[in-house]
């Protein structure tokens, strides 16, 4: 769970099938869910942001906050700056009332750590916006089984462990009070398979814990591209997994004491902060939309989602599967599983027809009032939605983001964004709405491994010259960076691009500050070079 800005996310419910051919349409309903507290959790990797200020930290938990999360695993390693920044998330959860909670990355720690880790424990799960579970201090992992945490336990305040691991590795642990699979995709031995996934794996773990808790995850989409000189991880799993793992997530919740839910906080934020190819970085601000109301119900006990704000969640690759890339780094393993498509989670409060326009295809789907997933076949070019009802437009916009089959890094990614009541777009679309003009920025910008390309100005569209605030621009067609964004119509405004250095650190381009004005109507395009 990335950027300039993250959120924190999880439990998000009706992910898509990635198919090929026609386009499908699915309707899903939740299950009665067991009485008493629901946790939903984001898991959030402090290890990728060194050069947060408390104020980010304030910016991620408030996102997650608005569409019910309540709280963050903060999964740690051995890195120098972990005091600092857990003192940073522990002291912007204590101001909002949120809760955040120690997950150690085991792929760091170790046997012999044990006395390290208790003094963790001791240390930030005595503040006071430590998550606590049955007055215990509760605590997470990555991995690590087999980790005695009974030896902890004895060094710490009480300790409730609900650490990742194997169900088959319950027998043989001690001081573990709950498990947590990280299990969210089909997958064997952690490489993509082609099947769905259900809720097998869950079961197990629930019947091998008997009556303790279970913590099951919830991931959107995974995709790493890390080539053999790195951490040599490079793969994709189909997002059909995502979505069947979504729908079961009732039944396991029957159980009265499996109260908990973990997702990862990347999946969900504005742009993503572990990216490892400049292109790879896309906006998926739009699925915390469709998260917040599975999770409200999901807490309410609810039988299905309410949909308060009629809305279309589009999110798509940028490339076909098929596409030859200019990449030192081979397709993801697992990447011929997935289907050339384009998807749209249509949130409606009564029945219409989803439109999704992919390059010179237009594909019609009939939907029903609440939150359907469909999908069409994916063309190259312009990817644009529509909502009609009755013969009448309700909903329409055009993503910034065209389908190309050049490219130079696989891509697997999704981008995500959304078209919203007036014709508006968010997340990275750009359609037009009354009173606003979709203005396109263009820069060319050479940038090196790991920079971004960020936009700020002088309105508040542009984020009021703030830095946490600004837009980042999507390098798909890189070396020119692009973002579409809603603007007042016949308003004049200042500029600048920013780069975000591998380090965190923000370079404005140099003065005077660039001006422009938006036309009365339609759309516009600003094309600048880096100066």
């Amino acid at each position: 769970m990335y950027l300039p800005r993250l959120s924190g996310l999880l439990a998000f419910a009706t992910l898509v099938a990635g198919v090929l051919g026609a386009a499908t349409s699915r309707d899903f309903e939740l299950e009665d869910r067991a009485s008493g507290t629901k946790y939903v959790f984001a898991h959030f990797s402090v290890g990728i942001v060194a050069s947060y200020a408390q104020s980010d930290w304030t910016n991620d938990m408030q996102l997650a906050q608005a569409i019910g999360i309540d709280g963050f695993a903060l999964n740690i390693g051995t890195d120098s700056y972990n005091a600092q920044q857990l003192g940073y998330a522990y002291a912007a959860a204590e101001a909002l009332g949120f809760k955040v909670f120690l997950s150690f990355d085991f792929g760091y720690w170790n046997s012999g750590d044990t006395s390290e880790i208790a003094s963790y424990v001791n240390t930030y799960g005595v503040l006071p916006a430590q998550f606590i579970y049955n007055n215990e201090i509760f605590v997470s992992t990555f991995v690590g089984d087999g980790f005695n945490w009974a030896t902890v336990a004895s060094q710490s305040k009480p300790l409730y462990a609900c650490p990742n691991y194997q169900a088959a590795s319950l027998a043989g642990s001690s001081g573990v009070s709950c498990l947590f699979s990280w299990d969210a995709w089909a997958s064997t031995d952690n490489q993509p398979i082609d099947q769905n996934k259900t809720t097998a794996g869950d079961v197990n773990y629930i019947n091998t814990l008997g009556s303790d808790a279970y913590m099951m995850p919830v991931s959107p989409w995974f995709f790493t591209h890390y080539g053999p000189s790195s951490y040599n991880k490079n793969w994709h799993i189909n997002p059909i997994d995502y979505e069947l793992r979504h729908l079961s997530l009732p039944d396991i919740y029957r159980h009265e004491k499996k109260t908990f839910t973990q997702g990862k906080a990347q999946s969900y934020a504005p742009v993503q902060r572990r990216a490892q190819r400049k292109c790879i970085r896309f906006p998926h601000d739009a699925w915390r939309d469709v998260a917040a109301p599975y999770i409200a119900a999901y807490k309410a006990g609810a039988t299905s989602p309410t949909v308060t704000t009629e809305e279309l969640v589009y999110y798509y690759r940028p490339n076909p599967k098929g596409a030859g890339c200019s990449d030192s780094v081979t397709q993801p393993t697992g990447y011929e599983y997935d289907g050339d498509s384009i998807f749209v989670i249509a949130m409606t409060q009564s029945a219409g027809t989803v439109v999704i326009t992919s390059g010179s295809t237009s594909t019609s789907i009939n939907v029903p009032a609440g939150i359907t997933t469909v999908s069409a076949p994916m063309g190259t070019g312009v990817q644009s939605f529509a909502l009609t009802r009755s013969g009448a437009t309700i909903l329409s916009g055009t993503s910034a983001l065209q389908v190309s089959s050049s490219c130079t890094v696989y891509n697997f990614n999704a981008y995500v964004g959304s078209v919203t009541g007036g014709g508006g777009t968010s997340s990275g679309g750009g359609g037009t709405s009354s009173g606003t003009v979709a203005v396109t920025f263009s820069v060319y910008a050479i940038t090196t491994y790991g920079e971004n390309i960020f936009l700020t100005g002088s309105i508040s569209q542009l984020g009021d010259w703030s830095p946490t605030t600004n837009i980042p621009l999507s390098s798909a067609t890189y070396p020119t960076w692009t973002v579409t964004v809603d603007l007042p119509a016949d308003t004049a405004f200042e500029y600048k691009m920013i780069r975000q250095e591998t380090s965190g650190a923000w370079t404005w381009e140099s003065d005077p500050n660039r001006s422009a004005t938006t036309v009365a109507s339609g759309s516009q395009t600003i094309a600048d070079t880096w100066s």
